[in-house]
């Protein structure tokens, strides 16, 4: 970890605990609009409360960075402290990935397995929330960070709905989620007054269908897996799909590809970079948004936040 990385974290969370206390405010109970309990439509939402904290997605430029699991570079990456750095430091947006408990609780982590970032084992879905929350998902980051626990989706919109753009990584194994799981994550959205700061993403083409139908006013991002091999075809999918958004695999793109999204009115994401040099390179090939593990140094080299 950097030197100067705790002292940033720690000043960038007292700040932002401080401006969230004073402003937030919560739309409480608007996925429950309408007759029935049914998803609520954009229709039936209350009005948002005028936020003095971020664009909506249609409002803000598409020329920003995306803090890819947070400020995951300082901080345990999907976590509390790494999304609330990247905020409070003027990220524009953040990225997370979602998976579902075994009794239904939305949690946030990327690998559909524990190892690599907690002290527990096996696959998430496998487990309860409180057999998640009794584990350890900081200490793999060093001592600082001992004791954090997995975040629900829930707490990631309580303190941070409509303070940035939230790009949610729905996962899949290859089909759609249980329809009551992903109700749940479109009601939840709605709970928070959220709809227009969120996108989501999903690499899967039954998955992609579901989330149209369900929410078909949410912007989405067509994905890859684990490369653009798998699907060189993904910005003929993100057309067939109706995506607006296009999230490319580094190095698995060219500047002919950037340019058929972009003539095809595509935005343009590119997944990753770290690399102040890199960064800027991708901005002149056409690239709108890059997601970046390391906030901080990529926008100040690029003057983006």
């Amino acid at each position: 970890m950097r030197s100067i990385s705790k002292s940033i974290l720690v000043t960038s969370l007292l700040t932002l605990a401080a401006s969230a206390n004073a402003d937030a405010t919560v739309v409480a109970g608007a996925g429950c609009a309408g007759t029935g309990g049914g998803l609520a439509t954009a229709a039936s939402i209350p009005p948002e409360p005028t936020s003095p904290f971020a664009k909506a997605f249609d409002d803000a430029p598409a020329k920003r960075l995306c803090a890819h699991r947070g400020f995951s570079t300082i901080a345990p990456e999907n976590g509390m402290a790494a999304f609330g750095a990247a905020v409070a430091l003027g990220a524009s947006e953040i990225e997370f990935d979602l998976w579902w408990t075994k009794d239904g609780e939305i949690v946030c982590i990327h690998d559909p397995t524990l190892e690599r970032v907690s002290d527990g084992k096996g696959r998430v879905y496998e487990h309860t929330y409180a057999e998640l929350a009794s584990l350890d998902f900081g200490a793999k980051n060093g001592p600082h960070f001992k004791g954090t626990r997995i975040a629900k989706f829930s707490e990631i919109l309580e303190k941070f709905s409509r303070r940035v753009i939230m790009n949610i990584h729905v996962k899949d194994v290859g089909r759609a989620w249980d329809e009551g799981l992903i109700t749940k994550v479109v009601r939840l959205i709605d709970a928070h007054g959220a709809r227009r700061h969120v996108y989501f993403m999903a690499t899967c083409s039954p998955l992609q269908e579901q989330l149209a139908r369900l929410a078909p006013d949410i912007p989405r991002c067509m994905g890859n897996q684990d490369d653009n091999k798998r699907h060189p075809d993904i910005v003929d999918r993100a057309i067939a799909h109706k995506c607006r958004i296009v999230q490319l695999i580094k190095p698995y793109f060219d500047q002919a590809l950037i340019d058929k999204a972009k003539a095809a009115g595509l935005r343009v994401n590119v997944y990753w970079s770290d690399d102040p040099a890199e960064a800027k390179k991708f901005l002149d090939m056409g690239i709108d948004t890059i997601l970046t593990n390391d906030y901080q140094p990529i926008s100040s080299a690029t003057g983006l936040r």
